[in-house]
């Protein structure tokens, strides 16, 4: 049966066929992430919150194709954007507990006046969640697990809740409640797997920022060949599910295999807006 990795493996096999191809590749995966400026009309956004920007950081992977140094030059740019909140949407760490270590060095100063929050992924389950929790907490960015938090302009709310990964173990588990327990706030709601979005949407979500897809990471597309289609419908960008919206970062680490094709490493700067210029989704 063709699995997701060992359909990875094959295409870079086969790519590496031509020395060009996968050294074009393997340097698209350690560069430096591009900026996807994307803006997300979302009707139900409270006047107060139009023109929020957040910086969304997703599937860093720290470990050996992810260096400290790379890391702090990531978080310096991402600095430099200056947008009014800055979010991490899973796998921060690879598999390895020196991961944790690397994260810390590479993103601590990273900073956003209504703060700076994350979540875990699959990746960050692999050894310890605790220590996963820990790494975010010495680089100064607030661990949302199964946790909200509320931020306020004048009278106007905006929910911020993080939810646990879908294939945590030792008994955790995503709790979509939490969604329930901000009817009068605008919700927007951390989830690192986007095949969640049905019951995050359905729970009263009005906005899912996910990652883990990579994008494919190897996406041919114009042989409709892209792995991410292994794990659902929702590979990279935005998507609307009647008042709920999803928004897929192709993130900026790679996983097993250090290959990017048709799916480039990317922070992503989200504006929200309750309408565009031309009164249509623009991303």
């Amino acid at each position: 049966m063709l699995t997701r990795r060992s359909f990875i493996r094959s295409v870079s096999l086969g790519a590496a066929g031509s020395t060009g191809f996968a050294s074009y590749g393997f340097a698209g995966a350690l560069d430096l992430p591009g900026l996807r400026h994307s803006t997300l009309e979302l009707p139900r956004l409270p006047p107060e919150w139009d023109g929020l920007t957040i910086a969304q950081i997703s599937d860093v992977h720290a470990g050996p194709y992810m260096p400290a140094e790379r890391m702090a030059r990531i978080a310096g740019r991402v600095n430099e954007l200056d947008p009014d909140l800055v979010v991490f949407t899973g796998d921060q760490m690879d598999r390895r507990p020196s991961d944790a270590e690397r994260f810390v060095l590479g993103f601590s100063g990273i900073t956003a006046p209504l703060g700076v929050y994350g979540i875990l992924g699959n990746h960050d389950h692999y050894f310890d969640p605790r220590l996963s929790e820990q790494a975010l907490v010495e680089a100064g960015i607030t661990p949302l697990v199964n946790q909200g938090t509320v931020l306020r302009r004048g009278t106007s709310e905006l929910a911020l809740i993080g939810l646990e990964d879908l294939n945590a173990g030792s008994g955790r588990a995503p709790d979509f409640s939490l969604l329930g327990r901000y009817p009068s706030a605008f919700r927007v709601c951390l989830s690192h797997q986007p095949r969640t979005f049905h019951d995050t949407a359905a729970a009263g979500a009005h906005l899912t920022l996910a990652g883990h897809t990579h994008g494919g990471q190897i996406a041919l597309t114009k042989r409709n060949l892209n792995v991410a289609r292994f794990q659902g419908r929702y590979i990279a960008g935005p998507y609307r599910r009647k008042n709920s919206m999803l928004y897929v970062s192709r993130g900026i680490g790679v996983g097993a295999v250090p290959l990017r094709l048709g799916a480039p490493p990317e922070v992503d700067l989200l504006v929200l807006r309750r309408k565009t210029a031309k009164g249509r989704l623009a991303a």
